[in-house]
Order: C-alpha cells, then sequence, then structure tokens
C-alpha cells in the first residue's frame, strides 16, 4: 500500500473501536476508588506519582504517537507545569485546584506557541530544538533563584482531607489527582476519535499527502503539540501534590528521556499505553536500584530492550495487536 493511499484510508475510514465491557469498567473503577482504602500509605504515595506521570506521558504520547512530531523537551512542560502552579499557591495564595488550572493554561498558551517553529521542523532539526529546550530548563529555573528557589528547591503545600472526610492525606491525593486524570484520558480520548483521530493518523503517514487531502497538517500540529504540552504541564501541578517538593535537577533532560522510553514502552499512538509509561517510570527506575546502585542503568537498559525485542509495538500496543489478529482468525480472515 503507497503513502498516498494509507492517508486516504486513514481519513475515510472510521476508526472502530470495540464494544464497551461494562463489567470490566466497573472492575476498573471499583479497584481504583478501593486501592486506598486496602493499600498501605507508601503505596498510595506511589500510586499518585503514576498519575501524574500518565498525564504527562499522556501528552507526549499524542505529540509523538498521533502526529510523529519528536520532542525531547517535555521535561520543559512538566516542570512549567509544576512551578506555575507552586508559585501560584505561594504568591497569590489560589486555591490547589486553581493552582492546577493556572498550569494548563500556561503549558498550553507556551506549548502552542512553541507548536509554530516545530511545525515547521521535521527529524533531526525538530529532535535538536525541544533538546535544547530540555537542557536549558534546570538552568533556567537555578537561575531565577529569587523566585523559584534555585538550588534550594521549592515546597509546596500538600492538600489536606476536610475534617468531615476520614481519610489520610496521601489517600485524598490520590482521589484529587484520579479525577483529574480521569478527565484528561476522556478528553484526548474524546479527541482523538472519529475524523479528529483520523486526520492526525494522515498527519504522521505523510504530511504532503494529508494536506493533498484537504487536512490542516500546520493547525493539527500546533494544536496538538499545545494540547500535549498542557497535559505534561498539569502532570507536573499534580506531582507537585504527590511530593510537596521541586527542585531543578529533577527536570533534567534525563526526564524527557525516561518519558520518551516509557511511552514506547507502552504503546505508541495507544490511550492506555500513557498509564503503562506512568506505571514504568514511577517502579522500573526504583526496581532497577534494588537489584544494585551501581548497576541500576544497566538493568534499566536491559528491561527496555527487552520489551522492545518481544514487544515491538509496546505493550498496549502488541496486546491490542494480538487481539485483533486472534478475531481476525476467529472470523477467517475477513476483517479488515
Amino acid at each position: 500500500m503507497s503513502t498516498q493511499q494509507a492517508v486516504t484510508r486513514a481519513i475515510e475510514t472510521p476508526t472502530h473501536s470495540p464494544a464497551r465491557r461494562w463489567a470490566l469498567g466497573i472492575l476498573c473503577a471499583v479497584v481504583l476508588i478501593a486501592a486506598p482504602l486496602l493499600l498501605p500509605g507508601y503505596f498510595t504515595f506511589q500510586l499518585s506519582g503514576v498519575i501524574a506521570y500518565a498525564v504527562a506521558a499522556l501528552g507526549l504520547n499524542l505529540i509523538i504517537g498521533y502526529t510523529g512530531q519528536i520532542s525531547l523537551g517535555h521535561n520543559a512542560f512538566f516542570a512549567l507545569g509544576a512551578y506555575s502552579g507552586a508559585l501560584s499557591m505561594a504568591l497569590f495564595n489560589v486555591h490547589y485546584l486553581t493552582s492546577i488550572a493556572i498550569a494548563a493554561v500556561v503549558s498550553f498558551v507556551v506549548g502552542y506557541l512553541a507548536g509554530f517553529p516545530a511545525q515547521r521542523l521535521r527529524g533531526l532539526y525538530l529532535t535538536l530544538l525541544t533538546l535544547a529546550i530540555a537542557v536549558s530548563v534546570a538552568p533556567v529555573i537555578k537561575h531565577y533563584k529569587d523566585i523559584t528557589g534555585g538550588m534550594a528547591g521549592l515546597f509546596v503545600e500538600r492538600p489536606s482531607p476536610p475534617a468531615w472526610l476520614s481519610l489520610s492525606r496521601d489517600a485524598f491525593i490520590y482521589y484529587i489527582m484520579l479525577v483529574f486524570a480521569v478527565a484528561c484520558f476522556w478528553l484526548v480520548r474524546n479527541f482523538v476519535a472519529g475524523s479528529m483521530g483520523r486526520a492526525l493518523t494522515a498527519v504522521r503517514l505523510s504530511p504532503l499527502a494529508a494536506s493533498s487531502m484537504g487536512v490542516d497538517v500546520a493547525r493539527y500540529k500546533v494544536l496538538t503539540f499545545g494540547i500535549g504540552s498542557m497535559l505534561g504541564g498539569i502532570g507536573g501541578a499534580l506531582f507537585n501534590f504527590s511530593i510537596g517538593f521541586l527542585a531543578p535537577d529533577s527536570y533534567s533532560l534525563m526526564l524527557s528521556v525516561s518519558f520518551l522510553s516509557a511511552i514506547v514502552v507502552g504503546g505508541l499512538g495507544t490511550i492506555w499505553g500513557a498509564l503503562v509509561a506512568g506505571l514504568f517510570l514511577q517502579f522500573v527506575p526504583t526496581l532497577a536500584s534494588d537489584v544494585g546502585q551501581a548497576l541500576a542503568g544497566a538493568v534499566y537498559g536491559g528491561i527496555l530492550i527487552l520489551c522492545m525485542f518481544f514487544m515491538p509495538k509496546g505493550i498496549v500496543g502488541s496486546l491490542l495487536k494480538y487481539l485483533h489478529d486472534r478475531r481476525v482468525r476467529a472470523s477467517g480472515g475477513r476483517h479488515g
């Protein structure tokens, strides 16, 4: 199939999805809601980190997996959301929920503006542009130490549950983050569904062919870059509540590399791959360090290699491909 034919098919063919399995959905909801009530407090704290990472990874997956724009600057938007949310609470005494909205708006505006030069570049040139953004984050934070706290970092007041609610602080924070995560995943699912998702697929396959089919490539790239950056900022603002502390070295280039590795393992171009990416970012580095501090990098790299060797489409992507192939075999090859 030629590139032009693939793009035409992506634009004109509706996106089919399996029928909703209500029983499985209810089971997942019960597990997510009951987790803080049944698990130790530290594990609830870790799950909050998973949620924050998953929301940010969802944004990067939207940029790379759906429009094919390679970005190494996601740490910048994660940091931008974290600091804009924290500073809005510290300097203007806004409510912690309002701080997340502020982080979302700031990250979207900056990401949308950054999307204009980014949409004109491809491949290595786009990678170098986002790399420049990534490496400049920590120095900028350190330079404006009077506002950001510099190397000393910045403490964030973690939300406390109301007196009438018999929940621990970690459980309360988990539920707040879970609500935001569900909203973000739902919004992105709607964003990529239908004609919008088919247009994004066409842009990823071939911008030139998509443009010839009437797709406004520049508009879709800029908008997607803005929304992906916004999700990165929301993830950073949510992460504030999880740890209660910000430091510039937490937002280095390695964070962007980790995000990129995680979404590849989770599955590029899949919504639920971002959740796997959150689990990967939260637990795999810890497991690698537990094996041996000196070998942590080797163990981490080995896990990545094994995932790519046995599941080249990522965990979620490979699972979806297996289920699709199984349906095709069951139907005698009649599914397209």
